[in-house]
């Protein structure tokens, strides 16, 4: 399929992710944007070892480690006294025992890093205010439709577009995602506005409470905490990255928190603070159409409670371009990709809703290391995109 046009939905993490992956195979690719410019929201990114190890693949080790910090001690811990309750070594531990570090970044810096090198060779492949409103298979190709008027032909389609994905909609047809019972707020503070106090050993840390989870690390080497602040509800939120919120409301929420805690919200500048409403879909058994497939959220959307969505994401476009370099036909990409994929994501996905479970649900004075069953004790850092069999 070297000699194939390739066309990406989507310039996020995943979609970049494919088209680096192609372009370092020779394959011609390019990647519409229904956006005016390429960014990413302001707010924090986990790669995990299994995703960095997809980035090393791509040449793209060193940059990782100027833009991620590779905390050494992480953790669960209480939400009122802030006492560790399950302790996590990360840092130096993950590249001796999975061959790549665990990163914490501005996922900004992540994705500039993602576009940056597909943009040394392949500037004039990306499309920019380009949404899709219709794609149409043909006998060999695939026709693209944008609001904007234009129309593109390709020989094999990828949709990475996002929890509602227009390509998604168009192969698949299922409904809408479904609200999952959480609602979100995401906030970035600079650290010369806080105190020592608001600072320990921990650069990364979950405070778990009935109903509440408050994660916060540190980024762009120290100089920003970024913390997302978790609140179980049957109340029904917008779903969406940028919907403004009032540092009042979250202080509120968290007021029976430990005092550093308290002092990150108070710090929160009001332009850096957004709320969501988490939302997912049930695990679907095929993500493709004869010469169209999904990566990503678009895919299989996630809880956000072991830190995958974006490694997953990484995952699949690693994988997916490998398959596409050496398969024969579309059906080929097809049948291989989602054999490599799907039984994965859905054992993430369903994991990762436990995980969400288990943290709101319970006192945490009573819960332990045997209840903690993350990302790690899953097995899922030993997984590498890159040399994995597909």
């Amino acid at each position: 399929m070297k000699e194939k046009r390739i066309a990406i939905i989507g310039a996020g993490i995943g979609g970049m992710t494919a088209a680096v992956t192609l372009a370092q195979k020779d394959i011609q690719v390019s990647v519409f944007e229904q956006a005016p410019e390429l960014s990413e929201v302001g707010a924090g990114i986990t790669i995990t070892p299994n995703a960095t190890k997809g980035l090393i693949h791509l040449g793209l080790d060193q940059e990782m480690k100027k833009v991620g910090m590779a905390h050494t001690k992480q953790g669960v811990r209480h939400f009122k006294t802030g006492d560790m309750i399950v302790p996590l070594e990360r840092g130096e531990k993950m590249l001796e025992k999975y061959g790549a570090y665990q990163f914490q970044a501005h996922r900004a810096d992540v994705h500039n890093v993602l576009i940056d090198k597909f943009k040394l060779n392949h500037a004039d492949s990306i499309y920019v205010d380009h949404q899709l409103t219709d794609l149409k298979e043909k006998a060999d190709t695939v026709e693209l439709i944008f609001s904007n008027g234009q129309m593109h032909e390709f020989d094999f389609v990828i949709g990475a577009d996002g929890n509602r994905s227009a390509v998604r909609k168009i192969i698949i047809g299922d409904d809408d995602p479904k609200f999952a019972g959480y609602v979100a707020w995401r906030g970035l503070v600079p650290t010369k506005d806080l105190s020592k106090t608001d600072f320990d050993e921990c650069g990364s840390s979950a405070f778990i409470a009935p109903g509440r989870v408050f994660a916060r690390y540190l980024v762009r080497n120290s100089e920003l905490y970024n913390y997302v602040a978790f609140l179980a509800t049957d109340q029904w939120a917008e779903e969406g990255w940028s919907i403004p919120s009032e540092v009042d409301i979250v202080l509120d929420i968290f007021s029976d928190y430990n005092q550093q805690v308290k002092n990150i919200i108070s710090a929160t500048p009001p332009e850096e603070l957004f709320k969501w409403g988490i939302f997912t879909r049930e695990p679907v058994s095929k993500w493709s159409s004869d010469k169209v497939t999904l990566l990503g959220d678009a895919a299989h959307p996630i809880e956000p409670f072991m830190g995958q969505g974006a490694s997953l994401a990484i995952e699949d476009g690693v994988v997916l371009g490998r398959i596409i370099e050496t398969a024969s036909s579309t059906k080929e990409i097809i049948s291989r990709y989602e054999s490599s994929r799907i039984e994965r994501a859905h054992f993430v996905t369903e994991h990762s809703k436990k995980a969400g479970q288990r943290f709101t649900g319970s006192d945490p004075d009573k819960y332990s290391k045997e209840d903690h069953k993350n990302e790690e004790e899953l097995g899922l850092f030993h997984y590498d995109p890159g040399s994995v069999i597909v």
